[in-house]
């Protein structure tokens, strides 16, 4: 499960460098910072731009929970699920 900013960091880098500077408003500089820097905190900014990407991961990244019944998964919750649901893949 790990800390928050594991969490974000996992997310963020599910997105992708391009995809982030393209469909969010923090720079290149700054999401390469929280993705190659361990040592920076994540604010609160990376937290609501990748909540706006990914609303079904919102919870997830700030508490380690999911709650699918309200649709709030996680990224290892849906890649298990996919694979439930195409038993030949991978």
């Amino acid at each position: 499960m790990g800390t928050i900013n594991e969490r974000v960091r996992t997310v963020a880098s599910m997105a992708g460098m391009d995809r982030l500077v393209r469909e969010t408003p923090i720079g290149s500089n700054r999401w390469r910072t929280v993705l190659y820097n361990k040592d920076v905190r994540i604010s609160t900014d990376e937290i609501e731009a990748l909540g706006a990407l990914y609303p079904s991961y919102r919870w997830w990244m700030v508490s380690g929970e999911i709650a699918p019944e309200i649709g709030q998964t996680s990224p290892e919750f849906d890649e298990a699920n996919r694979n439930l649901a195409n038993p030949n893949a991978g």
